[in-house]
C-alpha cells in the first residue's frame, strides 16, 4: 500500500490491537460502545485491521476531507477496480483537472512519491490495485462520507481514532483540489469536547500542555494519546 508520510501502514495493526483492548476494557466496565469512527481515514492503514478485531455489531464510520479518496473507497466496495498502469502524462492530466473521482483518489496516492497526494509522479506499480481492493473487502461494513472531522461531532459512545495533519510538519490537509490551513487549536478543543461522551484517540508527535491526556503508545516520534475530558 502507499506508505505516505504520516500513514499508518507499518503500525496500523498495533494501533488496532490497542483499540481492541480499549474496547474490551470499556465493555467489561459496563460501557456500551455504539460504534467506531475515523474522521481522517486516509488510506485506511489502521481501519483495515479494526472491524475483524472488534468482531462486533457496531456502526463503522469513516470520513476524509479528500472527496476523491471517499469516492474511491465507496467505488471499490461496489466492485470498481483501478487500472493497473498510469503514465506520467495520465498522472499529470488527473492532477491538473482537479475533478473528484475514484481514479483521482487512487492515482493521486498510489503513483506519487511517498504517497503524497498528487505530489510528484513516482512509479507505475500495479500491486497497489490488488492492495486497495483487498482493503476495501475488509471494510464492507464501513460508511464512508466526505467532509471535515466536525461532521462527526454528534457521536456518542463511540471509539474515535484521529490521525490529523501533524503540527509543525509538512503533512498536508487537502480536499483534493487545494491545500488548506489546519486549525490545530480548534481540533484539540473538539477532541476534548468529544471525549466527554466518547473514547477519543489521537496520533501525533506532540500534544498541547493544556489538553488532559494519557500517552498509551509510542513508535519513534509518534505518540498515541487517549484524550480525557477537562
Amino acid at each position: 500500500m502507499t506508505a505516505y508520510h504520516g500513514g499508518k501502514q507499518r503500525i496500523g495493526a498495533r494501533i488496532a490491537d490497542i483499540i481492541l483492548q480499549i474496547y474490551e476494557d470499556a465493555a467489561s466496565n459496563g460501557a456500551r460502545i455504539q460504534g467506531y469512527c475515523e474522521p481522517f481515514c486516509g488510506m485506511c492503514g489502521v481501519y483495515k485491521h479494526v472491524p475483524a478485531r472488534l468482531n462486533a455489531k457496531l456502526e463503522y464510520l469513516a470520513g476524509d476531507i479528500n472527496k476523491s479518496l471517499i469516492i474511491m473507497w465507496n467505488s471499490l466496495k461496489k466492485g470498481w477496480r483501478p487500472p493497473t498502469t498510469c503514465t506520467v502524462s495520465e498522472y499529470n492530466k488527473l492532477k491538473q483537472s482537479k475533478a473528484a473521482s475514484a481514479l483521482a483518489g487512487f492515482v493521486g496516492h498510489a503513483y506519487s512519491y511517498r504517497g503524497r497526494y498528487f505530489g510528484t509522479y513516482f512509479r507505475d506499480n500495479k500491486n497497489y490495485v490488488h492492495t486497495v481492493a483487498d482493503i476495501a473487502a475488509l471494510l464492507k461494513s464501513v460508511k464512508f462520507t466526505h467532509g471535515q472531522y466536525e461532521q462527526f461531532g454528534h457521536l456518542t459512545n463511540y471509539i474515535i481514532y484521529c490521525d490529523p495533519p501533524y503540527k509543525n510538519t509538512d503533512h498536508r490537509y487537502s480536499d483534493g483540489t487545494k491545500t488548506t490551513h489546519f486549525n490545530h487549536d480548534a481540533f484539540w478543543k473538539w477532541c476534548t469536547k468529544m471525549a466527554r461522551n466518547n473514547i477519543v484517540l489521537v496520533s501525533e508527535y506532540t500534544i498541547p500542555k493544556n489538553i488532559n491526556n494519557t500517552c498509551i503508545f509510542r513508535y519513534g516520534r509518534e505518540h498515541l494519546y487517549l484524550i480525557l475530558p477537562n
